[in-house]
C-alpha cells in the first residue's frame, strides 16, 4: 500500500511541468500579468497599480495591470481561475471576490478553491453618512430616529449586491430597524442624493465622502472596521458607537491561481508585505483614499474560507441575489 501511494505521488508530480519546479527558485524571470476586475481609476486599480510599480522595480521586470472588467467582476477573475499556475498570471481584487460566491448561484469558478490567497496590502475604508439636515450627529442618534420612523425612511446604494448595499443592510438588522434600500448604477448619484436629502444615509468610501463632508454637505456618523479610520481619526466606529462586533471592510489584495507553487506565493507576499509596510507606500495609499493593511499570507489563507462564510451571511440577510 506504502508502495502504491509512492508511486501515485510519483506519477502526479509527472504531471506538472519541470518548468514550475525550475522556476520556483529563481522567480521571476519574465513579465508578470496583475489582472483587476475593476476599471481604471478606482481604489482597488489604484492600489494595485502602486504595488505592481515598486514589484517591477524590485524584481527587475515587468509587473503589468490589466484591467478586465465586466459581469460584476466575474470577467477578470475567470481569466486567472483558467491561467497557467506558474506565478506569472495573478489577480489583484478585493472583498466582493467572496461576496460573489454568495450572491450568484452558479460561477464559473469557486471564489475559494479555485485561488491561493496571497497577501492583503490594503483596505478602503467607508463611512456611513447622512445629509447635513438631517437631525442627527451620531449613530445612537440616527438608531433611535430611524426606530421611530419605521418603513419610512431609505438608504442608498450603488447596486443591489455591493458593500455599499450590504454594509447598511447588516446595520439595520443587527439595530432593528426598518429601511427602504434604494440602489442605483454606481456610488457617484447614490451619495448625490443622500448630500440634496432625497435619501436619509449612504455607505460609501471615506474618499469619496470627504469632499462633501467637508463642505458641510454631509455628516459623517461612524466608520467600519473595528478600528478607526486614520483619514478620519474623530469619527467613531459602528462597533464603538454601539453595535459591538459591526466589521465590515473592504479589503485589497492578491491571489494567485490554485495550483501556484507554495515558494513562488510566499516569495510574492513577502515582497509585497515588505513594499505595502513601508512609511512611503503608507503615506501614498493615505493619499489616494486608502489605508495600508498588511495581513500576511499564514493569516490571509487562515481566515480566507471563514471570511467568505461571514459574506455569505450578510448577503443572506441583505436578501441580495444577482441570478
Amino acid at each position: 500500500m506504502k508502495r502504491r501511494t509512492l508511486l501515485q505521488a510519483s506519477g502526479a508530480a509527472a504531471l506538472v511541468p519541470a518548468s514550475v519546479f525550475a522556476q520556483s527558485s529563481t522567480y521571476p524571470t519574465r513579465n508578470i500579468t496583475m489582472i483587476t476586475p475593476y476599471s481604471a481609476g478606482t481604489g482597488v486599480d489604484t492600489c494595485a497599480r502602486l504595488i505592481c510599480e515598486r514589484l517591477s522595480q524590485e524584481w527587475k521586470v515587468g509587473v503589468t495591470v490589466d484591467n478586465r472588467v465586466g459581469a460584476n467582476g466575474i470577467i477578470g477573475t475567470e481569466a486567472v481561475a483558467r491561467a497557467a499556475p506558474d506565478g506569472y498570471t495573478l489577480l489583484f481584487t478585493a472583498s466582493p471576490h467572496l461576496v460573489n460566491g454568495a450572491l450568484y448561484k452558479k460561477l464559473p469558478f469557486d471564489p475559494v478553491k479555485d485561488f491561493k490567497p496571497v497577501v492583503r496590502v490594503s483596505d478602503t475604508r467607508s463611512i456611513f453618512v447622512v445629509p447635513a439636515s438631517a437631525p442627527v450627529n451620531n449613530l445612537a442618534e440616527l438608531i433611535a430616529y430611524v426606530k421611530a420612523r419605521p418603513g419610512k425612511l431609505s438608504y442608498s446604494s450603488g447596486g443591489n449586491g455591493s458593500i455599499t448595499h450590504l454594509a447598511p443592510a447588516l446595520l439595520t438588522s443587527m439595530a432593528g430597524l426598518e429601511m427602504l434600500h434604494v440602489p442605483y448604477k454606481g456610488g457617484a448619484q447614490a451619495i448625490t442624493d443622500t448630500a440634496s436629502g432625497q435619501v436619509f444615509m449612504t455607505f460609501t468610501a471615506i474618499s469619496t465622502a470627504a469632499g462633501l463632508i467637508q463642505a458641510g454637505k454631509l455628516k459623517a456618523i461612524a466608520v467600519s472596521g473595528l478600528h478607526r479610520a486614520q483619514a478620519m481619526p474623530d469619527v467613531p466606529t459602528v462597533d464603538e458607537a454601539g453595535l459591538k462586533g459591526f466589521d465590515v471592510v473592504a479589503w485589497n489584495a492578491i491571489l494567485a491561481p490554485a495550483g501556484t507553487p507554495d515558494d513562488i506565493v510566499r516569495k510574492i507576499a513577502t515582497t509585497a508585505a515588505e513594499i505595502a509596510s513601508t512609511k512611503a507606500m503608507g503615506e501614498s495609499m493615505l493619499a489616494k483614499g486608502l489605508e495600508a493593511r498588511v495581513v500576511n499570507n499564514a493569516e490571509f489563507t487562515a481566515g480566507f474560507e471563514a471570511e467568505g462564510q461571514k459574506w455569505a451571511k450578510v448577503v443572506a440577510i441583505s436578501g441580495a441575489k444577482l441570478d
